[in-house]
């Protein structure tokens, strides 16, 4: 049996299915009242589990009969009114289900963690898995929280915990409206004006799921971290490329750095009213420019995958998303 936490949610999901068709029993860990409607074609396959990372007595109960766990539960946040929830959540949940892991000798454990939550200099444009952590302003509160997190897995490692750590760069995929992928789907959708300087790192949700099932069952991966990044591409090509596939018009005026400094404090003022999370923040405004690429030498080396092209992906997530 294994346990997939988070199981609602884009990487969640995709791990399901992908185990499910691969023969193995899965159950699925969602909190209760979460949109479980990516999972609603796996029902009938799916052991549907409701508990809470930051409920260790429901964790108690969901590890029952488990021998592998992945780990995908997690907020993704850039705006600070949500630092508490991404801590309790991102670090101590970690901790929470480390520490059940532990008590009941799990065969592996796979913590999906970030691109983010490895270590990285200004000066650094090229990104491995051999860069440490250090405190930079680079570094959003997400980040910080993700490293937090991978703290914790390391701390279970050292105390007996069989586990392996992969670093997603931006999964793209057909997830719900909520999140990042689909974010920056919809925002060509809508036909927005600008693209902003930068590089976007990218990594196809099904590549994810196949390099954690390739990992999983591999023992020599067992302490070690990986990132999966599919390739890197301008935010202004991504665009480009997405309203090619849905025949409209792409993002054509470059944002400078003012414009991103205004439209982030617009988006604040405009969240202080609706209290819903603005689509731009101070932390991505900063972080928009940036050009710094993530290898996946590491991952590939050990697994053989070979990661699908941008355009393959693109395709897939548009004809999902708006069919």
């Amino acid at each position: 049996m294994i346990l997939v936490t988070g199981a609602n949610g884009l990487v969640g999901s995709f791990v399901c299915a992908h185990f499910i068709q691969k023969g193995y029993k899965v159950r699925a860990l969602v909190r209760k009242n979460s949109d479980t409607s990516l999972l609603k074609n796996l029902s009938a396959e799916l052991d549907l589990f409701t508990g809470d990372v930051n409920d260790p007595g429901t964790l108690l109960d969901a590890i029952q009969g488990v021998e592998y766990v992945v780990h995908t539960a997690a907020i993704i946040s850039f705006w600070n009114k949500r630092n508490t929830d991404m801590y309790q959540t991102n670090v101590i949940g970690t901790r929470n289900l480390v520490d059940v892991c532990l008590e009941h000798n799990i065969k592996n454990f796979i913590h999906v963690s970030s691109i983010a939550a490895v270590g990285r200099k200004a000066t650094e444009t090229h990104i491995s898995e051999t860069n440490t952590w250090e405190e930079s302003s680079l570094n959003s509160y997400y980040a910080e929280s993700k490293h937090q997190a991978e703290v914790e897995v390391y701390r279970a490692m050292e105390e007996g915990l069989t586990a392996t750590i992969v670093n997603p760069s931006i999964i793209l995929g057909p997830g719900l409206n909520s999140s990042i992928s689909v974010r920056l789907f919809n925002y060509v959708a809508d036909q927005h004006k600008f693209y902003t300087d930068g590089y976007l790192n990218y990594v196809d949700v099904r590549d994810v799921a196949e390099s954690i099932e390739k990992l999983m069952f591999d023992a020599s991966s067992n302490g070690e971290r990986y990132i999966l990044n599919g390739g890197i591409t301008s935010y202004k090509d991504f665009f480009a490329q997405v309203a090619d596939t849905l025949q409209v018009s792409a993002p054509s005026v470059r944002a400078t750095n003012f414009m991103r400094q205004v439209v982030w404090r617009i988006e604040a003022v405009k969240s202080f009213f609706t209290g819903k999370e603005p689509l731009i923040t101070k932390t991505t405004a900063k972080t928009a420019a940036n050009k710094i690429e993530y290898s996946s030498a590491k991952i590939i080396k050990a697994t053989q995958i070979s990661f699908r092209p941008l355009s393959d992906t693109i395709e897939w997530t548009c004809s999902k998303l708006f069919h």
